[in-house]
């Protein structure tokens, strides 16, 4: 019985210790970035002359839903701030 409380008091503090990265809808990204519901979609687009390989590529969270990774999108608009000085 001492075995299994020490498992279960390892497997809670390794969960505790877990990061869930933070979830931004489309409508987030739009607010934080400034940029436009077609303009995030043409610079994810390959095809497009639009396209920025340095954008965040959306996550696949369900059927009909994504999200961007916040410190992603974060991490992206700072490389954005630092080019102007470059």
């Amino acid at each position: 019985m001492e075995n299994l409380n020490d498992n279960i008091q390892h497997n809670l503090s390794a969960s505790s210790t877990s990061h869930i990265p933070r979830m931004l809808s489309r409508k987030q990204v739009i607010h934080h970035t400034g940029l436009g519901n077609s303009t995030i979609y043409s610079m994810l687009d390959k095809k497009s002359n639009r396209y920025d390989s340095t954008f965040p590529c959306q996550v696949n969270l369900s059927r009909g839903r994504v999200a961007w990774v916040e410190s992603e999108i974060a991490k992206w608009l700072e490389d954005k701030m630092e080019a102007r000085f470059q």
